[in-house]
């Protein structure tokens, strides 16, 4: 399979929060590419939805936007506003994807399940890659390198679980 390497719907997303994004924006970008080429892999397509593309543009936006690690439903807020002015089919599929792409056990829905994984896939460096092969995790990471992205998630979690001890991980799911 060719690695998808652009997307219209995803960087026009990161274009318009390119200055909410700022530095980390390559980390940010090669983080969604890699992770919208394993979701690729895991449901055998080359070419996933648009409702797929919005939602890993703005799975971990809110982030960014409203600077928080409590950020699914923000990130949420961010699909709806960018489905507002184009034609998105499929929207709650994008949401259902944002919200429970780190939801502890699985999803019945093979669109919002393979997403889960393939976040996951990307979160593990390939550890958890399912039957994703190693060398396609190695040919997509040449592609999109981490770029420190592992760091960031590190530092960023570690610093609100020190400020939120009761909630350190805000955004997973049963």
């Amino acid at each position: 399979m060719r690695i998808q390497t652009r997307d219209p719907i995803i960087d026009d997303v990161l274009d318009v929060h390119r200055a909410a994004i700022g530095p980390d924006l390559p980390t940010l970008r090669n983080h969604i590419y890699r992770s919208l080429n394993y979701q690729r892999l895991l449901l055998g397509t080359d070419r996933l939805p648009d409702s797929a593309a919005l939602a890993w543009a703005v799975h971990d936006m809110g982030i960014w936007t409203d600077g928080t690690w409590d950020y699914l439903e923000p990130s949420v807020g961010l699909a709806r506003a960018f489905a507002a002015g184009h034609p998105i089919k499929g929207l709650g599929d994008t949401e259902d994807m944002v919200l429970l792409h780190h939801r502890l056990r699985p999803v019945k829905d093979p669109l919002v399940e393979s997403f889960r994984r393939a976040d996951l896939v990307d979160v593990s460096r390939g550890v958890l890659r399912g039957r994703i092969s190693r060398r396609s995790v190695d040919a997509i990471v040449a592609e999109f390198p981490y770029l420190g992205f592992h760091r960031f998630l590190v530092r960023g979690l570690s610093v609100y679980g020190v400020r939120h001890p009761a909630r350190p991980f805000p955004m997973l799911r049963l």
